[in-house]
């Protein structure tokens, strides 16, 4: 098979390039890359865009010139970012055709937002600062509309957001108000670090923040808090580049006086992560951004490092029987290893492990629209957490553990937690 390369090398393509959303360059590569995976199709089974991407190839004679642009739109839909598909193909950089098809679909769905607009209603679901807040406010009404059928039947209607979805909690003592009243503790003889809550953690899930600073501290770690905003993750689910560059500009401003003193930074979500290290430095093209993502380390890969220095605390008083731990995509995309897990065979009786997409990767999975398409994804996880039959369940992404719980009727707890009930600090 003859391909050419593409007309400029994906990794130089940036966002402020004149030619990243020209319409005529994009179709050329998507065109180019799409006949690669019409040749080669291991990426069949991984999600729906590929099948899509398959059958418009299949239905015409022309093959990958019969595909119209609205057929590539349809693929591009069907994309939640996962980037299990750029491990799994065997073209990407440095072959010489330069195969990137999560960067291209990114490049696809700001093009796609550029020229159609963002739906009102999916611009709402991407302020998870204001809906935190909103539902820190008044937890139980929050609470309650977001398990209440009727109201779960109008959000389906009004939001798009699937009525079987499993909403998050809302705690009025969000780990921001908690460390305000708390503070450090640290002696700091085993290093420094602040956490960046994530939004799912401070708003949601706040015995994440309350578990990793109490876990990190046991073995000398000095941590301080800094959250003020998301991410920026969710507001690349809908291709506006400029929010997520507006919260990255912001987030890297209140990091980098940390990192200036030496402080690592760690992010207790799978995504919040990944788009620290990988997404500020291309939003941002500074100095600032690279440092902090120089810097930056997922949860549990620190509490790894800091196991395999010998400075993890092991005074562990407990077992916490068998685990079942379901690996995020978006921390295979990082190409760390299954470091949650190794940390969980310290406090476990058995771990086993569960590489398997849920299906929701930000908002795509929760959407009314997808959410057939999304569970089929999600079977083989949610059927291997069933077989288990584990005392616990385990995840580092939140989306998966609402998955999980929404599949199983399990709640899935962070990997975090489950180190702190084995130092007999608390119930996972």
């Amino acid at each position: 098979m003859k391909v050419p390369p593409p007309e400029r090398p994906s990794a130089e393509l940036r966002y402020e390039d004149a030619d990243y959303l020209d319409a005529d360059a994009l179709e050329r590569e998507l065109r180019r890359t799409g006949e690669i995976c019409h040749q080669c199709r291991r990426c069949l089974p991984l999600c729906p865009s590929f099948p899509r991407l398959f059958e418009l190839i299949d239905a015409t004679d022309d093959e990958i010139a019969g595909v119209a642009m609205q057929g590539f739109d349809e693929v591009n839909e069907l994309c939640y970012h996962c980037k299990l598909c750029y491990n799994h193909c065997p073209y990407t950089p440095p072959h010489e055709w330069d195969v990137d098809f999560p960067a291209l679909m990114r490049r696809h769905q700001l093009h796609r937002a550029g020229r159609d607009g963002v739906p009102l209603r999916r611009k709402l679901t991407t302020r998870t600062d204001l809906i935190g807040k909103v539902g820190s406010l008044a937890p139980p009404l929050m609470n309650f509309a977001n398990r209440n059928r009727a109201s779960r039947v109008m959000m389906e209607k009004t939001l798009g957001i699937h009525r079987d979805w499993v909403q998050p909690s809302y705690y009025h003592e969000t780990v921001e108000r908690w460390w305000k009243k708390r503070g450090p503790k640290g002696d700091g003889s085993a290093g420094r670090a602040v956490l960046f809550t994530t939004c799912s953690v401070n708003y949601s899930d706040p015995l994440v923040g309350q578990a990793t600073v109490q876990v990190l501290e046991k073995s000398g770690v000095r941590v301080d808090v800094a959250y003020q905003r998301c991410c920026g993750m969710p507001f690349t689910d809908t291709g506006d580049l400029e929010s997520a560059r507006r919260n990255a500009r912001a987030n890297v401003a209140d990091l980098l006086p940390f990192v200036d003193e030496g402080a690592v930074v760690l992010a207790p979500g799978a995504s919040c992560s990944l788009m620290l290290k990988e997404e500020y430095p291309r939003l941002l093209e500074t100095d600032d951004a690279r440092r902090v993502a120089a810097a930056t380390r997922d949860l549990m890969e620190h509490v790894y490092d800091l196991a395999k220095a010998k400075t993890l605390n092991r005074d562990f008083t407990r077992k916490v029987g068998k685990v079942a731990y379901h690996a995020p995509c978006h921390l295979r995309a990082q190409n760390l290893g299954f470091r949650s897990r190794d940390v969980l065979k310290l406090v476990a009786d058995e771990v086993v492990l569960i590489d398997a997409c849920s299906g929701v990767d930000g908002t795509w999975g929760m959407q009314a629209r997808f959410h057939e398409e999304s569970m089929k994804v999600a079977r083989r996880l949610l059927s291997e957490v069933e077989a288990a039959a584990p005392d616990h369940v385990a995840t580092d992404c939140p989306l998966s553990a609402l998955r999980i719980e929404e599949g199983t009727g399990r709640k899935a707890v962070h990997p975090i937690v489950l180190l702190r009930a084995a130092y007999g600090m608390g119930e996972p």
